[in-house]
């Protein structure tokens, strides 16, 4: 990595371009030792827990509980940015659902496709997304009306249905890559020769997949032949999204 820094610095140099370390910053994905300090422009690189990188928060333990915080922050303003019209007894509530799924949901699950979601997690994800039907068809706590009633109004699904539809739907995509793709070859990299620590490991993404397609009845290595028919993995992809919805 510092050989690289260093190559990035002198080719950039000659276009006079300079590399600004203080917006550099390095992470990585096991402990490190004060040694690993990568410098740019004779200045230390500062090495981070997690960092936003094209408006993802990615975190060294893979958690994805800053990325969901941020997530429901976002699409709280989102929605509050919208409270006249979820209040306009004039605007019908078919309007109000394809504003809410268009510029609420799509903020809540920017890049929902990645995360290795936890069970507590997603039940968060769920409460802000009942939180936010509630208040779009203006009922209470004090009202006691169930989620799935809620859901029933709105013909809205619940978000894990829909972030299971979107996570099959670009592993198709992946799988349709050439090998010489990044993306392609970290489903295929493993991890050699490195000793397990004591206890539960943290859930990755290619475990969160390898349990979809298990629910789709399918292996891994039938899902590499059905992905390459685009019309039908979508089409599997849908059903499988909806029966669990059901």
């Amino acid at each position: 990595m510092q050989m690289m820094t260093e190559e990035v610095e002198k080719v950039s140099g000659k276009v006079g371009l300079r590399m600004n370390a203080g917006k550099c910053k390095t992470m990585v994905s096991n402990k490190w030792e004060d040694s690993t300090v990568i410098t740019a422009e004779g200045t230390n690189v500062e090495m981070v827990e997690d960092f936003c990188y094209l408006g993802s928060y990615i975190s060294r333990t893979r958690s994805c509980d800053l990325e969901r915080m941020v997530r429901i922050g976002k699409a709280a303003s989102s929605f509050g940015r919208l409270s006249n019209i979820w209040k306009n007894k004039n605007t019908r509530l078919t309007v109000k659902i394809r504003l809410y799924e268009s510029l609420v949901i799509s903020t809540l699950l920017y890049g929902a496709e990645s995360w290795p979601l936890s069970v507590t997690q997603m039940k968060k994800l769920e409460a802000a997304h009942h939180k936010f039907q509630r208040r779009l068809l203006g009922i209470t706590w004090r009202d006691k009306v169930r989620n799935e009633d809620i859901r029933k109004n709105t013909g809205l699904r619940k978000l894990e249905d829909i972030i299971k539809e979107r996570r099959l739907r670009w592993l198709g995509h992946v799988l349709r890559m050439d090998n010489s793709k990044v993306a392609r070859q970290a489903t295929q990299w493993e991890l050699r020769d490195h000793k397990r620590k004591p206890g539960r490991p943290r859930k990755n993404w290619m475990d969160v997949i390898k349990r979809d397609l298990k629910n789709m009845y399918l292996t891994w290595e039938e899902a590499e032949v059905l992905a390459n028919d685009k019309a039908e993995w979508r089409q599997r992809v849908a059903q499988c999204s909806h029966l669990d919805a059901g």
